[in-house]
Protein backbone atom coordinates (compact mmCIF):
# COMPACT_ATOMS: atom_id res chain seq x y z
CA UNK A 1 0.00 0.00 0.00
CA UNK A 2 1.08 3.14 -0.84
CA UNK A 3 2.46 5.98 2.17
CA UNK A 4 0.07 8.53 2.99
CA UNK A 5 3.00 10.71 2.28
CA UNK A 6 4.18 9.95 -0.97
CA UNK A 7 4.02 12.37 -3.49
CA UNK A 8 0.61 13.21 -5.54
CA UNK A 9 0.27 12.65 -9.47
CA UNK A 10 -1.02 15.80 -11.54
CA UNK A 11 -4.73 14.96 -10.91
CA UNK A 12 -4.60 14.74 -7.00
CA UNK A 13 -2.45 17.77 -6.41
CA UNK A 14 -4.72 19.65 -8.52
CA UNK A 15 -7.74 18.44 -6.09
CA UNK A 16 -5.87 19.65 -3.06
CA UNK A 17 -5.35 22.32 -4.25
CA UNK A 18 -8.59 23.32 -5.49
CA UNK A 19 -10.00 22.11 -1.82
CA UNK A 20 -7.25 24.25 -0.05
CA UNK A 21 -7.65 27.29 -1.77
CA UNK A 22 -11.60 27.30 -0.56
CA UNK A 23 -10.46 26.41 2.51
CA UNK A 24 -7.85 28.78 3.44
CA UNK A 25 -10.11 31.65 2.16
CA UNK A 26 -13.14 30.95 3.81
CA UNK A 27 -12.40 28.73 6.62
CA UNK A 28 -15.08 26.14 5.32
CA UNK A 29 -14.31 23.00 2.61
CA UNK A 30 -16.25 23.28 -0.55
CA UNK A 31 -19.07 21.13 -1.71
CA UNK A 32 -18.74 18.18 -4.16
CA UNK A 33 -20.59 19.62 -7.08
CA UNK A 34 -18.10 22.66 -6.85
CA UNK A 35 -14.81 20.38 -6.98
CA UNK A 36 -16.08 18.85 -9.55
CA UNK A 37 -16.94 21.32 -11.92
CA UNK A 38 -13.56 22.86 -11.29
CA UNK A 39 -11.81 19.63 -11.87
CA UNK A 40 -13.28 18.91 -14.87
CA UNK A 41 -12.73 22.84 -16.53
CA UNK A 42 -8.58 21.63 -15.16
CA UNK A 43 -9.13 17.97 -17.40
CA UNK A 44 -9.91 16.17 -14.87
CA UNK A 45 -12.34 13.40 -13.31
CA UNK A 46 -12.82 14.42 -9.68
CA UNK A 47 -14.47 11.08 -8.74
CA UNK A 48 -12.12 9.06 -10.26
CA UNK A 49 -9.57 10.89 -8.41
CA UNK A 50 -10.68 10.95 -4.87
CA UNK A 51 -10.49 7.34 -5.14
CA UNK A 52 -6.87 7.19 -6.29
CA UNK A 53 -5.92 8.60 -2.93
CA UNK A 54 -4.14 5.94 -0.85
CA UNK A 55 -5.65 4.99 2.04
CA UNK A 56 -5.09 2.91 5.11
CA UNK A 57 -8.05 1.09 6.96
CA UNK A 58 -10.62 -1.02 5.63
CA UNK A 59 -14.37 -0.91 4.48
CA UNK A 60 -15.22 -2.96 7.45
CA UNK A 61 -13.77 -0.61 9.91
CA UNK A 62 -13.11 3.37 8.76
CA UNK A 63 -10.77 4.51 5.99
CA UNK A 64 -8.64 7.85 5.89
CA UNK A 65 -6.98 9.37 3.67
CA UNK A 66 -5.53 12.47 2.51
CA UNK A 67 -8.97 13.50 1.11
CA UNK A 68 -12.51 12.64 2.17
CA UNK A 69 -15.84 13.26 1.28
CA UNK A 70 -19.87 12.29 2.34
CA UNK A 71 -21.50 10.03 0.44
CA UNK A 72 -21.13 6.29 -0.36
CA UNK A 73 -17.72 4.60 -0.38
CA UNK A 74 -16.94 5.51 -4.05
CA UNK A 75 -19.53 7.91 -4.77
CA UNK A 76 -19.85 11.33 -3.39
CA UNK A 77 -22.51 13.37 -2.23
CA UNK A 78 -23.26 15.98 -4.70
CA UNK A 79 -23.93 18.46 -2.12
CA UNK A 80 -21.79 17.37 0.59
CA UNK A 81 -18.26 18.82 1.72
CA UNK A 82 -14.94 17.48 -0.03
CA UNK A 83 -12.19 17.71 3.13
CA UNK A 84 -8.66 17.70 3.74
CA UNK A 85 -7.06 15.41 6.84
CA UNK A 86 -3.41 15.81 7.97
CA UNK A 87 -2.60 14.12 5.47
CA UNK A 88 -4.22 15.91 2.59
CA UNK A 89 -2.61 19.22 4.32
CA UNK A 90 0.90 17.91 4.15
CA UNK A 91 0.49 17.87 0.36
CA UNK A 92 -0.54 21.71 0.42
CA UNK A 93 2.53 24.29 -0.83
CA UNK A 94 1.27 26.58 1.51
CA UNK A 95 3.18 27.65 5.44
CA UNK A 96 -0.64 27.74 6.48
CA UNK A 97 -1.13 24.53 6.14
CA UNK A 98 2.32 23.71 7.84
CA UNK A 99 0.94 26.01 10.96
CA UNK A 100 -2.59 24.44 10.72
CA UNK A 101 -0.89 20.80 11.44
CA UNK A 102 1.89 21.78 13.52
CA UNK A 103 -0.54 23.12 16.11
CA UNK A 104 -3.18 20.10 15.68
CA UNK A 105 -0.38 17.80 16.60
CA UNK A 106 0.61 19.51 19.38
CA UNK A 107 -3.03 19.75 20.36
CA UNK A 108 -3.30 15.84 20.16
CA UNK A 109 -0.55 15.20 22.23
CA UNK A 110 -1.44 17.80 24.97
CA UNK A 111 -4.81 15.21 24.62
CA UNK A 112 -2.67 12.64 24.91
CA UNK A 113 -1.35 13.69 28.27
CA UNK A 114 -4.19 14.54 29.61
CA UNK A 115 -5.87 11.00 28.62
CA UNK A 116 -3.12 9.95 31.58
CA UNK A 117 -5.42 11.00 34.19
CA UNK A 118 -7.06 7.72 33.65
CA UNK A 119 -4.12 5.79 35.37
CA UNK A 120 -4.63 7.51 38.70
CA UNK A 121 -8.60 6.93 38.65
CA UNK A 122 -9.67 3.51 37.88
CA UNK A 123 -13.25 3.82 39.04
CA UNK A 124 -14.74 7.01 37.96
CA UNK A 125 -13.94 8.42 34.39
CA UNK A 126 -11.76 11.82 35.16
CA UNK A 127 -12.14 14.77 32.51
CA UNK A 128 -9.75 14.66 30.14
CA UNK A 129 -11.70 17.12 26.94
CA UNK A 130 -9.30 19.97 26.56
CA UNK A 131 -11.39 22.96 24.93
CA UNK A 132 -9.51 23.65 21.31
CA UNK A 133 -9.80 27.78 21.82
CA UNK A 134 -8.57 28.29 25.18
CA UNK A 135 -5.36 25.82 24.56
CA UNK A 136 -4.67 27.58 21.04
CA UNK A 137 -4.77 30.82 23.65
CA UNK A 138 -2.31 29.35 25.98
CA UNK A 139 -0.46 27.79 24.07
CA UNK A 140 0.09 30.82 21.60
CA UNK A 141 -0.49 28.30 18.25
CA UNK A 142 -1.59 29.22 15.35
CA UNK A 143 -4.30 32.10 16.94
CA UNK A 144 -5.57 32.72 13.27
CA UNK A 145 -5.92 29.85 12.08
CA UNK A 146 -8.35 27.97 15.42
CA UNK A 147 -11.51 27.42 13.32
CA UNK A 148 -9.76 26.15 10.06
CA UNK A 149 -7.93 23.68 12.93
CA UNK A 150 -11.89 22.48 13.93
CA UNK A 151 -12.71 21.81 10.41
CA UNK A 152 -9.43 19.83 10.30
CA UNK A 153 -9.76 18.07 13.51
CA UNK A 154 -13.34 17.15 12.91
CA UNK A 155 -11.99 14.48 10.09
CA UNK A 156 -8.58 13.85 12.20
CA UNK A 157 -10.51 10.65 14.29
CA UNK A 158 -7.21 8.54 14.53
CA UNK A 159 -5.86 11.50 16.29
CA UNK A 160 -8.27 13.37 18.06
CA UNK A 161 -12.16 12.84 18.44
CA UNK A 162 -12.83 16.42 18.87
CA UNK A 163 -16.82 17.53 19.89
CA UNK A 164 -18.28 20.14 17.08
CA UNK A 165 -20.48 20.92 20.25
CA UNK A 166 -18.35 21.91 22.77
CA UNK A 167 -15.48 23.03 20.72
CA UNK A 168 -13.19 20.38 22.56
CA UNK A 169 -11.31 17.18 21.75
CA UNK A 170 -9.86 14.49 23.58
CA UNK A 171 -6.79 11.54 22.13
CA UNK A 172 -8.80 9.75 19.60
CA UNK A 173 -8.13 5.95 18.01
CA UNK A 174 -4.36 5.95 18.65
CA UNK A 175 -3.54 5.40 21.96
CA UNK A 176 -0.66 7.53 22.23
CA UNK A 177 0.37 10.85 20.70
CA UNK A 178 3.91 11.76 21.13
CA UNK A 179 4.96 12.74 17.68
CA UNK A 180 7.45 15.78 16.91
CA UNK A 181 6.48 15.94 13.18
CA UNK A 182 3.39 15.19 11.05
CA UNK A 183 5.16 12.70 8.85
CA UNK A 184 6.02 10.30 12.02
CA UNK A 185 1.56 11.02 12.66
CA UNK A 186 1.22 9.54 9.58
CA UNK A 187 3.56 6.78 9.63
CA UNK A 188 1.95 5.77 12.47
CA UNK A 189 -1.39 6.12 11.48
CA UNK A 190 -0.72 3.80 8.81
CA UNK A 191 0.91 1.14 10.84
CA UNK A 192 -2.11 1.05 13.13
CA UNK A 193 -4.71 1.17 10.44
CA UNK A 194 -3.24 -0.99 7.60
CA UNK A 195 -4.57 -4.68 8.00
CA UNK A 196 -1.83 -7.01 9.14
CA UNK A 197 -0.18 -9.54 6.09
CA UNK A 198 -2.19 -12.63 5.04
CA UNK A 199 -1.29 -15.68 5.83
CA UNK A 200 0.81 -16.69 2.65
CA UNK A 201 -1.31 -19.18 0.34
CA UNK A 202 -0.11 -22.78 0.74
CA UNK A 203 0.47 -25.16 -2.40
CA UNK A 204 -0.99 -28.21 -3.16
CA UNK A 205 0.04 -30.55 -4.94
CA UNK A 206 -1.27 -33.48 -4.42
CA UNK A 207 -5.21 -34.11 -4.44
CA UNK A 208 -5.70 -36.65 -2.30
CA UNK A 209 -3.40 -35.04 0.64
CA UNK A 210 -6.40 -33.46 2.60
CA UNK A 211 -8.58 -36.99 2.67
CA UNK A 212 -5.68 -38.96 3.96
CA UNK A 213 -4.87 -36.25 6.66
CA UNK A 214 -8.76 -36.81 7.60
CA UNK A 215 -8.11 -40.67 7.32
CA UNK A 216 -5.34 -40.78 9.45
CA UNK A 217 -6.64 -38.46 12.24
CA UNK A 218 -9.43 -40.74 12.58
CA UNK A 219 -7.74 -43.76 12.58
CA UNK A 220 -5.26 -42.07 15.33
CA UNK A 221 -8.52 -41.46 16.81
CA UNK A 222 -9.37 -44.80 17.63
CA UNK A 223 -6.30 -46.53 18.09
CA UNK A 224 -5.10 -43.63 20.92
CA UNK A 225 -8.63 -43.12 22.13
CA UNK A 226 -10.69 -45.98 21.18
CA UNK A 227 -13.12 -44.28 18.58
CA UNK A 228 -13.80 -43.01 15.59
CA UNK A 229 -14.07 -39.41 14.77
CA UNK A 230 -15.32 -38.75 11.51
CA UNK A 231 -18.67 -39.31 10.02
CA UNK A 232 -18.42 -40.80 6.72
CA UNK A 233 -19.91 -38.41 4.38
CA UNK A 234 -21.64 -39.89 0.94
CA UNK A 235 -18.53 -40.94 -1.11
CA UNK A 236 -19.72 -38.27 -4.51
CA UNK A 237 -19.76 -35.57 -0.83
CA UNK A 238 -16.47 -36.53 0.17
CA UNK A 239 -14.86 -36.90 -3.27
CA UNK A 240 -14.88 -33.47 -3.81
CA UNK A 241 -12.33 -32.75 -1.63
CA UNK A 242 -10.09 -34.18 -4.21
CA UNK A 243 -11.22 -32.32 -6.90
CA UNK A 244 -10.04 -29.06 -8.44
CA UNK A 245 -12.77 -25.99 -8.99
CA UNK A 246 -13.26 -23.85 -11.73
CA UNK A 247 -15.35 -21.15 -10.58
CA UNK A 248 -17.20 -19.94 -7.43
CA UNK A 249 -19.75 -22.11 -7.12
CA UNK A 250 -16.90 -25.11 -7.02
CA UNK A 251 -15.31 -23.27 -4.54
CA UNK A 252 -18.58 -23.16 -1.82
CA UNK A 253 -19.60 -26.74 -2.80
CA UNK A 254 -16.45 -27.99 -1.25
CA UNK A 255 -16.21 -25.56 1.62
CA UNK A 256 -19.64 -27.03 2.45
CA UNK A 257 -18.75 -30.27 2.10
CA UNK A 258 -14.74 -29.57 4.37
CA UNK A 259 -17.25 -27.69 6.97
CA UNK A 260 -19.59 -30.25 7.38
CA UNK A 261 -17.26 -32.99 8.00
CA UNK A 262 -15.46 -30.93 10.56
CA UNK A 263 -19.14 -30.06 12.00
CA UNK A 264 -20.29 -33.62 12.34
CA UNK A 265 -16.49 -34.51 14.12
CA UNK A 266 -18.01 -37.28 16.48
CA UNK A 267 -16.68 -36.15 19.59
CA UNK A 268 -19.28 -35.99 22.80
CA UNK A 269 -21.57 -33.56 24.26
CA UNK A 270 -23.60 -31.17 22.33
CA UNK A 271 -21.87 -27.59 23.41
CA UNK A 272 -21.28 -26.18 21.00
CA UNK A 273 -23.22 -27.44 18.13
CA UNK A 274 -20.24 -28.16 16.38
CA UNK A 275 -17.72 -31.27 16.71
CA UNK A 276 -15.08 -29.21 15.69
CA UNK A 277 -15.94 -26.88 18.31
CA UNK A 278 -15.72 -29.48 21.11
CA UNK A 279 -12.75 -31.08 20.08
CA UNK A 280 -10.07 -29.31 21.80
CA UNK A 281 -11.52 -29.34 25.02
CA UNK A 282 -12.45 -33.54 24.43
CA UNK A 283 -8.58 -33.94 23.45
CA UNK A 284 -7.18 -32.36 26.61
CA UNK A 285 -9.75 -33.97 29.01
CA UNK A 286 -8.90 -37.66 27.58
CA UNK A 287 -5.16 -36.74 26.70
CA UNK A 288 -3.51 -34.46 29.96
CA UNK A 289 -0.01 -34.91 28.25
CA UNK A 290 -1.12 -33.69 24.39
CA UNK A 291 0.43 -30.13 23.40
CA UNK A 292 -2.32 -27.52 23.81
CA UNK A 293 -1.20 -24.69 22.17
CA UNK A 294 -0.90 -26.95 18.84
CA UNK A 295 -4.53 -28.27 18.95
CA UNK A 296 -5.95 -25.15 20.18
CA UNK A 297 -4.27 -23.26 17.20
CA UNK A 298 -5.37 -26.18 15.19
CA UNK A 299 -8.70 -25.72 15.85
CA UNK A 300 -9.07 -22.16 15.66
CA UNK A 301 -7.36 -22.26 12.00
CA UNK A 302 -9.97 -24.76 10.75
CA UNK A 303 -12.93 -22.76 12.52
CA UNK A 304 -11.85 -20.13 9.99
CA UNK A 305 -13.07 -22.24 7.11
CA UNK A 306 -16.47 -22.40 8.33
CA UNK A 307 -16.49 -18.08 8.85
CA UNK A 308 -15.25 -17.82 4.87
CA UNK A 309 -17.99 -20.90 4.15
CA UNK A 310 -20.80 -18.74 5.73
CA UNK A 311 -20.40 -15.95 4.00
CA UNK A 312 -21.86 -17.35 1.19
CA UNK A 313 -25.18 -17.75 2.93
CA UNK A 314 -24.74 -14.72 4.96
CA UNK A 315 -23.12 -12.02 2.67
CA UNK A 316 -22.68 -9.43 5.04
CA UNK A 317 -19.13 -8.22 6.04
CA UNK A 318 -17.47 -9.08 9.26
CA UNK A 319 -14.19 -8.02 10.78
CA UNK A 320 -14.09 -12.13 11.67
CA UNK A 321 -14.46 -12.74 7.60
CA UNK A 322 -11.89 -10.79 6.68
CA UNK A 323 -9.74 -11.97 9.16
CA UNK A 324 -10.67 -15.68 8.32
CA UNK A 325 -9.62 -14.85 4.94
CA UNK A 326 -6.06 -13.54 6.02
CA UNK A 327 -5.91 -16.59 7.66
CA UNK A 328 -5.95 -18.89 5.32
CA UNK A 329 -4.08 -17.20 2.50
CA UNK A 330 -6.74 -15.77 0.17
CA UNK A 331 -7.50 -12.28 -0.31
CA UNK A 332 -10.75 -10.31 0.09
CA UNK A 333 -12.51 -10.64 -2.26
CA UNK A 334 -11.86 -14.25 -3.56
CA UNK A 335 -11.40 -13.69 -7.38
CA UNK A 336 -9.32 -16.65 -8.64
CA UNK A 337 -11.31 -19.32 -6.89
CA UNK A 338 -9.15 -22.55 -8.07
CA UNK A 339 -6.06 -20.84 -5.97
CA UNK A 340 -8.17 -20.37 -2.95
CA UNK A 341 -9.68 -23.93 -3.03
CA UNK A 342 -5.86 -25.21 -2.96
CA UNK A 343 -4.94 -22.78 -0.50
CA UNK A 344 -8.04 -23.92 1.89
CA UNK A 345 -7.35 -27.69 1.34
CA UNK A 346 -3.63 -27.16 1.85
CA UNK A 347 -4.43 -25.55 5.54
CA UNK A 348 -6.91 -27.73 6.59
CA UNK A 349 -4.47 -30.60 5.65
CA UNK A 350 -1.59 -28.76 7.95
CA UNK A 351 -3.81 -28.18 10.52
CA UNK A 352 -5.43 -31.97 10.56
CA UNK A 353 -2.02 -33.44 10.30
CA UNK A 354 -0.90 -31.34 13.59
CA UNK A 355 -3.55 -32.57 15.40
CA UNK A 356 -3.11 -36.30 14.23
CA UNK A 357 0.00 -35.81 15.46
CA UNK A 358 -0.29 -34.49 18.86
CA UNK A 359 -2.68 -37.23 19.75
CA UNK A 360 -0.30 -39.57 18.78
CA UNK A 361 2.47 -37.80 20.58
CA UNK A 362 0.43 -37.79 23.79
CA UNK A 363 -1.01 -41.37 23.64
CA UNK A 364 -0.82 -43.16 27.03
Amino acid sequence: MNSLTDSLDEGQQCLVDIVWSTFAEHGQFPAFFYVDYVMRRNGHDAAAVLNSFPAVGTLLTRRYRAVGWWGSDYSPDRDGPVFLTMAGLYHVHDDAAKVINGALLAFMRECSRAQEAILTSPFTMPPVDLDLDMYVKSADVAGGYVGHMAEVAKQEWPGVRYSEGSRSGQLGWLGKVEFSTVEEYLAAVGAALSPPEPAAALSYSEPRALLRAINFLDVTSELVLGRRLVARPPMDRSSLLALDVEDEAGFHAGLVVLTEILRDFDVPGSNPPSGLGRLESHLVGQLPAIDQAVVHQAVESLDQIRIVRNSAVHPKPSSRLLAAHQALGLPFPVRDFAVAWDSVRAHAERELSRIQEAVQAARP
